[in-house]
């Protein structure tokens, strides 16, 4: 299927719903082993900032998908655990560490569930730091979705050797919150909730699916993580956005693409 044919076509998405939103949430933690080595600005305020942005997305009743590094899995685990016992998505991130067996046991440990997707990388090269690696040979299993820094307007099918096909999620440079908020020269917040409420519009009007990506120690502060709860607010307003995670929405696109819409 490609790509681009589905946008503008009636009935893409469940219920009537006209377009599709996924909220991220990539959630990273200080490396204590290198302390001295170069870290985002302000990661040690993760765990505060987590905290309030899941407080705002239960306020909301909305769904998010939170891609964990190695470290952060090993250093919040009962944040990850309490993610997902209010019904949020829990994925690993390569963007910033490769997760290796022992980060697996950790995942499995924390969600008994099947991990379901993967971040490889995304399209900053600030936060993308991870070596090129086949993301199958490293979880050992299939994916639903990863998110490989690819753009685009609807999920990407793609098949490997005959499996389930896994669905590349697009993303955008100017959906990730550190493009907006970084720390030396940082945009008012309220030219994000401008550009992301336009930006929703127009994926509304196109039939497509709008990406966005938040970071804990980012969008998790005081004035920026209103900013996103409004955006959010006009979002579930507008009534006919369907807002899931990355596995529903791969889900419902493999789907389309074996019955078409």
């Amino acid at each position: 299927m490609d790509s681009e044919s589905p946008v503008s076509q009636a009935g893409v998405w469940p219920a009537n719903h006209r377009a599709a939103l996924i909220v991220f949430i990539h959630v990273d933690a200080p490396d204590l082993d290198r302390p001295n080595e170069p870290q985002p600005v302000g990661l040690d305020y993760t765990a505060t900032g987590l905290q309030r942005l899941l407080g705002n997305l239960a306020d909301l009743d909305v769904a998010a998908t939170l891609a964990w590094s190695p470290r952060a899995l090993s250093t919040f685990p009962q944040l990850a655990r309490g993610a997902q016992d209010h019904g949020h998505e829990l994925a690993l991130s390569k963007a910033v560490a490769r997760p290796n067996s022992r980060d697996l046991s950790v995942f499995s440990r924390i969600s008994g569930i099947p991990l379901r997707g993967v971040i490889e990388s995304l399209p900053l090269s600030s936060l993308s730091t991870a070596v090129s690696t086949d993301t199958h040979d490293v979880i050992g299993q299939h994916l639903a979705w990863t998110v490989n820094g690819a753009g685009g307007d609807v999920p990407i099918s793609t098949m490997r050797d005959g499996d389930q096909a896994t669905m590349i999620i697009p993303v955008s440079p100017y959906w990730i919150d550190t493009g907006w908020f970084a720390p030396e020269c940082p945009l008012p917040p309220s030219s994000l909730l401008e550009a992301w409420s336009l930006a929703l519009g127009e994926v509304r009007s196109e039939g497509g699916l709008m990406t966005v990506v938040l970071h804990p120690h980012v969008s998790g502060r005081p004035g920026f993580a209103g900013q996103v709860q409004r955006f959010l607010d006009e979002a579930i307003e507008r009534g006919d956005i369907w807002i899931a995670t990355a596995a529903q929405i791969a889900d419902w696109w493999s789907q389309l693409e074996r019955t078409g819409p």
